[in-house]
């Protein structure tokens, strides 16, 4: 190994230095998170049959010849909707891990409206979910999709929202995440982590884990 590349090693945040060194993000990429030790988390991946449980969306890549030393997501938390530096993941591998998908050729004006959507939801309220109601919904599918309907503001429901939004009418059909669903407002309440992980619309970039 040259000086060079460690250097570069020493660089890289411990979650790097086991699932490798972070492609250049751009606006609009979308960031699935496992949260390891929680029991909701862990439910919600039993739940939807999936490796994620969480999604952000990267508000602000990082570019240090503008001045932009962190990578900046946006994310629906249990305090609300905020902003964070995608490094509270980065640093602890043991608690979290994360996976990036990309839609191909996203335009700059599509990036705007996103991010636009996006942050006119900041603060926004999160509803969370008792354990006794994901109890339920392992034990009968068919609740299990009105549960995750009423969980609203979730970040990945929140995510598909503001896609949809920013698409023209021809162009949603390019940018929705799951196969089926009855209606817009469905369609926006109950995106799962699961259903970002395994569309085929959005590229992984890094780290792919769809089951």
């Amino acid at each position: 190994m040259t000086l060079k590349d460690q250097d570069k090693k020493q660089n890289l945040s411990p979650l790097e230095k086991i699932r490798g060194p972070l492609p250049q993000l751009q606006e609009g990429d979308l960031v699935l998170v496992q949260k390891k030790g929680s029991l909701i988390k862990y439910l919600v991946r039993r739940v939807t049959g999936g490796y994620w449980d969480h999604a952000a969306l990267v508000l602000l890549p990082k570019n240090p010849k503008k001045g932009y030393f962190h990578n900046i997501v946006i994310e629906s938390v249990p305090g609300g909707v905020e902003v964070h530096k995608l490094s509270k993941y980065l640093e602890n591998p043991k608690k979290f891990d994360i996976g990036i998908k990309r839609f191909p050729n996203l335009s700059e004006e599509m990036k705007t409206r996103v991010k636009a959507s996006m942050l006119m939801n900041i603060d926004a309220p999160h509803q969370r979910l008792k354990v006794s109601k994901f109890g339920f919904a392992l034990a009968s599918k068919s609740y299990s999709g009105k549960m995750l309907s009423r969980q609203r503001f979730s970040t990945s429901g929140l995510i598909q929202k503001a896609f949809y939004e920013a698409a023209s009418w021809e162009g949603r059909e390019g940018i929705i995440f799951r196969d089926k669903f009855a209606s817009p407002l469905e369609l926006e309440d109950s995106t799962t982590p699961q259903d970002i992980a395994i569309c085929t619309k959005c590229k992984w970039i890094y780290n792919k884990h769809e089951a």
